[in-house]
């Protein structure tokens, strides 16, 4: 058996690794990665593409990368937790799930999320109190929480806290055998945007980057600088046409049908003037419309994910890359697994429809040709 990890690699850096040694420690495992394609759960398009992060992965510790489809990889937290949960329950092959979390620990998480799948009716009206009064539904939930628990969950306001939660809710939803444990995270914060020594955020190395900051190297491995030094890196306004052509083209109704477009914001996003994705946001946020939520509202209508999509369940796993000397892993797998595996894109075109499209929306700022899904082969090490 083999224990999972859920993560971006958005980019691969030493906290990463760390995180993966000290799951090896406790597991005595293999590692497999299920890991975000070419856009990632911000909003945003991924720093360096799904195949170059996989590679990154399988040079520090990582046997097996699996991807997680666009749909859940761009998702909420409890999208994202969705479709990395069930994937990796489908595989057959995993017997312990390993989260970083500022805790240490998986036991609040395990009570918090008894009360998430039950849904009190007190815990109900308490959320329902707190987004009338204008709060952001995460943050009403949070204080509802607390209301109800009567304790201070302060910390449930880091992202990786709250991505441990759904993923130990998924767990039970499915009834899964899969064993959360976790690693707690060391020295810095998962969105901190300045960087810290070796150890740095991947947001702070990120920022570092974009401003041309080659310190943020050295908190890169060393044996993965050559895949990400000097690379240009897309951003989300780099989209801004694709979506002013899709919003000249759609009525209302139709754009109301993508994921994260509610209560309306269907409206606002089409009777508002804008020359970037940026301005967009910035004059369409509000209380309840956080910046994040809007990169991924708006990204969706780019890719063209629709509620639906997010709502159906996983229909494949698809293996980007693995270990020459792990190649086992592969074979147990497709034996054990309650879902086709993907090797091959050119065979299964119609399962990894959305994911071509993807990719060849990814690529058009980097001036890529169509068709690199078809073109590039699994990753191996």
């Amino acid at each position: 058996m083999a224990t999972g990890i859920i993560a971006e690699y958005n980019p691969f850096h030493k906290g990463h690794m760390y995180h993966i040694n000290e799951t090896k420690k406790i597991t005595d495992n293999d590692i497999v990665v299920i890991m975000s394609g070419n856009f990632v759960q911000r909003g945003e398009p991924a720093m360096t593409d799904k195949h170059t992060r996989a590679k990154m992965a399988l040079r520090n510790g990582v046997s097996l990368v699996i991807e997680l489809p666009v749909e859940y990889a761009t998702g909420s937290a409890d999208v994202f937790a969705k479709g990395a949960v069930n994937i990796l329950d489908a595989t057959g092959i995993i017997d312990t799930l390993s989260f970083g979390s500022e805790q240490g620990s998986t036991d609040i998480f395990d009570k918090i999320s008894d009360i998430l799948n039950n849904e009190p009716n007190t815990f109900k009206e308490l959320i329902k109190n707190y987004l009338n009064s204008g709060l952001s539904y995460p943050s009403a939930r949070t204080k509802a929480l607390e209301e109800y628990m009567s304790l201070n969950l302060d910390f449930m306001n880091r992202s990786n806290n709250i991505l441990a939660l759904e993923y130990i809710r998924q767990l039970k939803k499915l009834n899964s055998s899969i064993k959360p444990v976790t690693v707690e995270r060391i020295v810095s914060e998962y969105n901190s945007r300045s960087l810290s020594g070796e150890i740095s955020s991947a947001s702070a190395i990120r920022q570092a980057l974009l401003d041309k900051d080659i310190s943020a190297l050295d908190s890169i491995p060393e044996n993965c600088i050559d895949l990400i030094k000097d690379k240009k890196i897309p951003q989300l306004n780099d989209y801004t046409s694709i979506l002013s052509y899709i919003l000249c083209t759609r009525s209302p109704s139709e754009i109301s049908e993508y994921a994260d477009i509610t209560e309306g914001l269907e409206n606002r996003i089409l009777n508002t003037e804008f020359n970037s994705i940026d301005e967009l946001i910035t004059k369409t946020k509000t209380k309840r419309y956080t910046y994040s939520k809007l990169q991924k509202a708006i990204l969706h209508i780019i890719l063209g994910i629709t509620k639906k999509d997010q709502q159906a369940d996983p229909k494949y796993i698809r293996v980007l890359g693995f270990r020459k000397d792990k190649k086992y892993l592969l074979k147990e797998l497709t034996e054990k697994a309650s879902l086709p595996v993907i090797m091959n894109v050119k065979e299964n075109e119609n399962l990894l429809k959305r994911e071509i499209i993807a990719t060849d929306i990814y690529n058009i700022p980097l001036n890529k040709k169509r068709g690199m899904e078809y073109t590039t082969p699994l990753v191996t090490e």
